[in-house]
């Protein structure tokens, strides 16, 4: 159903069952809007732990030339 479509539906809707489906949509994008912040939240996090790691590493790479003696 296209946008169109859609507010042709909802014209032809009574006015408590129009409130009743906006409600419940509301709903739903509010849960979606929570889960996306909960899902960019957890980006950040693997985000900022990839960057320690990369960090890690080249610590580690520095210190294994060291004793290598190639620095």
């Amino acid at each position: 159903m296209d946008f169109k479509q859609l507010i042709d539906h909802y014209e032809t809707l009574p006015k408590s069952e129009l409130i009743e489906k906006l409600v419940l949509k509301n709903a739903k994008i509010l849960s979606q809007d929570n889960q996306i912040e909960k899902q960019n939240d957890e980006n950040k996090r693997l985000q900022e732990i990839e960057k320690n790691h990369q960090k890690i590493n080249g610590e580690l790479t520095e210190q294994i030339k060291k004793l290598k003696g190639e620095n």
